[in-house]
C-alpha cells in the first residue's frame, strides 16, 4: 500500500505523479517545485522543507532583481555568463533567455575564486591492413583535442559551484589560433566575474569578446593579450623598452657593459698619447712599447 500511496508535494500542496516526487530530509516535493530552485542547486535530498521554502523566497527577489539587470558584455556559447559591470554582478545561464530561466544574479563579492582548467583528450588514429582490418600504426598515432572548463566558486547560502565547458568546438592543437582565443577568453571572463580592476573595463583588450562581436561594441580596448597586461610590443620585454641586454640597465655591447666606451687598450687606462716618454703604440696590435720593436708582435718602431 505504502508504494502506491498517493504523494502531495509539501511545498504547493499539489498531488504528485507517480515519477513525481522528490524526496526532502522531512517531505516530498514535485518536480515543479525543483525546477523553481537554482540550477546550481545539489543539495535537495539534504534540506528540510524550511530550506526549500527559503530558498524559493530568495528566487522570487531574484526575478525581480533580473528586471534591472543590464549586462554589457557576454562570454561563452551553450552555457553564457552575463555581466552587468555598472551593476557589479552576472550570472550564468544555460538558456538564450537569462530572465526565463530566473538566472542567480552573483555580485562580484561573492566570488571566491574562480579559474580555467584545459583537459587534453587523445583518440588513437588506426589504419586498415591488407585484409581490412584496423590496426595500430607503428609508432602508435592519436589525435587530440581540448576542452576549456571554468570553474567559478561563490558563497551563496543554496550553491557554491558553478562549473560549465567554455568550449563548443573543441581545439585540435594547443598551438592553433582557436586555442589561443579560448585561453584569451577564459583569462578576461575570470577577470569579469571577480571585478577586477584590471580587467574588460579598464581597457584590458579587444581579446576574444571583441572577436565574437562584443569588445568594441562595449567600448573595450584593442591590444593584444600580451598588452592587456600592461607589458611591450614583444614577450622578451617584460615590461622593458629594450632586448635583454638593455632590461639590465646595458644599452651597449659588452665591453660597454663594464663601463668602457673605448676598446680594450684604452679600457687599460691608455689613450692616443704616450704614458711617458719614448712610450709609443704599435699601430699593428696597439700594445705600449719603449723598444725599437713592439714585444707583442715585432713591429719595428716608425
Amino acid at each position: 500500500m505504502g508504494l502506491f500511496e498517493k504523494k502531495y508535494c509539501d511545498i504547493c500542496g499539489e498531488k504528485i505523479g507517480l515519477l513525481g516526487n522528490r524526496k526532502l530530509e522531512d517531505g516530498n516535493i514535485c518536480s515543479k517545485c525543483v525546477g523553481k530552485l537554482s540550477p546550481f542547486f545539489k543539495g535537495r535530498k539534504k534540506s528540510t522543507l524550511a530550506d526549500i521554502r527559503d530558498q524559493l523566497a530568495y528566487r522570487e527577489q531574484n526575478r525581480e532583481r533580473l528586471n534591472s539587470f543590464n549586462p554589457n558584455v557576454t562570454f561563452g556559447r551553450n552555457t553564457k555568463v552575463y555581466v552587468d559591470q555598472g551593476a557589479g554582478c552576472f550570472v550564468v545561464s544555460r538558456k538564450n533567455n537569462f530572465r526565463e530561466e530566473n538566472a542567480d544574479i552573483i555580485e562580484f563579492g561573492q566570488v571566491t575564486a574562480a579559474n580555467y582548467n584545459v583537459e587534453e583528450h587523445r583518440r588513437e588514429i588506426y589504419r586498415k591492413d591488407s585484409e581490412g582490418r584496423s590496426v595500430s600504426y607503428n609508432p602508435p598515432r592519436y589525435e587530440y583535442t581540448y576542452e576549456f572548463t571554468i570553474t567559478i566558486n561563490v558563497n551563496s547560502p543554496y550553491f557554491s559551484e558553478i562549473e560549465f565547458e567554455l568550449t563548443d568546438t573543441r581545439p585540435d592543437s594547443r598551438y592553433t589560433d582557436a586555442y589561443r582565443r579560448f585561453e584569451q577568453e577564459a583569462n578576461e571572463l575570470i577577470n569579469a566575474v571577480r571585478g577586477m580592476q584590471g580587467g574588460f573595463n579598464q581597457g584590458m583588450g579587444a581579446g576574444f569578446a571583441a572577436q565574437q562581436g562584443y569588445g568594441q561594441q562595449q567600448g573595450y580596448g584593442q591590444q593584444p593579450q600580451y598588452q592587456q597586461q600592461g607589458y611591450g610590443q614583444q614577450q622578451y620585454q617584460q615590461g622593458y623598452g629594450q632586448p635583454q641586454y638593455q632590461q639590465q640597465g646595458y644599452g651597449q655591447p659588452q665591453y660597454q657593459q663594464q663601463g668602457y666606451g673605448q676598446p680594450q687598450y684604452q679600457q687599460q687606462g691608455y689613450g692616443q698619447q704616450p704614458q711617458q716618454a719614448g712610450e709609443w703604440i704599435c699601430p699593428a696590435c696597439g700594445c705600449a712599447n719603449t723598444g725599437k720593436f713592439c714585444t707583442s708582435c715585432g713591429t719595428p718602431k716608425n
